[in-house]
């Protein structure tokens, strides 16, 4: 079982996220904002965060930053509405993963076995973009 904060500020998909991921045997933290996410961080251990990108206030590619700098030990993945992300937010070091909005369970099963799959070291690597635009 995983600890993951799931941070959007849509009540319907927060509580939506959180279900399916109980259902799938998980412990669920929730937070409808960027700060509620930092003070959730702040004081419970979290092996993912599920970031939404488009929140009111502070987004979360900002919250994603905070994250990343803050707890570097905590990998995340981005939940959002847009068809296309820009490569430079999803191919940072500790970023695993995004879910495209309406997403399916098993949407959510691949990213989380993606997410979980390798080591805690491999997920925080800088990927070397010239080899990935190569491809």
């Amino acid at each position: 079982m995983h600890t993951i904060l799931v941070v959007d500020d849509d009540d319907r998909v927060r509580h939506l996220l959180g279900r399916l991921l109980i259902q799938l045997g998980h412990h669920v933290l929730e937070a409808a904002s960027a700060s509620d996410a930092l003070d959730v961080l702040d004081r419970e251990a979290v092996d993912l965060a599920l970031v939404d990108v488009l929140m009111p206030g502070r987004d979360g590619v900002w919250l994603t930053e905070q994250i990343l700098a803050r707890h570097p030990g905590v990998p995340v993945a981005l939940v959002t509405g847009l068809l296309e992300m820009d490569p430079t937010v999803t191919l940072r070091p500790g970023v695993v993963g995004y879910l495209v909005k309406p997403f399916t369970r098993h949407d959510i099963e691949r990213l989380l076995d993606e997410a979980f799959a390798a080591p805690a070291a491999a997920r925080t690597e800088a990927i070397d973009l010239a080899t990935f635009d190569a491809m």
